[in-house]
């Protein structure tokens, strides 16, 4: 069951991007801990989230740097992700099979990801 409520958030090329899609869902549920045990998330984590981002939102305000939504245009946060994790990132190279671009050692994907399987 749990599984099955994980597939509605899934963003099949990105966990960040699920992650983002769960936060999504939850602040249109008003921040629902109901909701949260309905779909099987952990609050504790989500409130972590919240609080995180609003320490973000903090420092932003402080530098005097707008806060822009990218909306559902992903593809912004798709460019972060890889400029900012670059060092991490790997590349097929068979399947199921992945090495870091940078190092070329071998890589494995944890099964709970997007991509496990794919």
């Amino acid at each position: 069951e749990s599984d099955q409520a994980r597939e509605k958030f899934q963003v099949p090329e990105s966990d960040h991007l699920t992650y983002l899609h769960v936060y999504q869902q939850w602040k249109m549920n008003n921040y629902s801990s109901q909701w949260c045990n309905e779909h099987f998330i952990h609050i504790k984590a989500m409130r972590k989230v919240r609080e995180v981002r609003q320490q973000l939102k903090d420092i932003m305000d402080q530098q005097n740097l707008a806060l822009v939504s990218c909306g559902t245009e992903w593809d912004v946060v798709r460019k972060c992700i890889c400029s900012a994790y670059f060092h991490q990132a790997a590349r097929l190279k068979g399947i199921g099979e992945y090495v870091n671009s940078r190092s070329g050692m071998p890589c494995h994907l944890h099964p709970t990801s997007a991509l496990y399987g794919m």
